[in-house]
């Protein structure tokens, strides 16, 4: 890892705790992103569990029936 000379980690240095990003698929890849986006995150837990299917196609999700 390149440091700063003030021996603070660069601002692009990989964390260790993402290296698992690097194998993931497309679907999986997305999904991680997803879970973290803040209106998601709002709209899910705000939701009714019942109701949860109705909000899956606003963010490209497909629930089972």
């Amino acid at each position: 890892m390149t440091m700063h000379s003030d021996t603070t980690p660069a601002p692009w240095a990989a964390s260790a705790a993402y290296l698992y990003a690097l194998d993931l698929d497309g679907p999986a890849l997305a999904w991680e992103y997803l879970r973290r986006h803040p209106s998601y995150r709002a709209a899910w837990l705000g939701t009714p569990r019942k109701r949860r299917a109705a909000i899956a196609p606003r963010w490209g999700l497909r629930c089972r029936s």
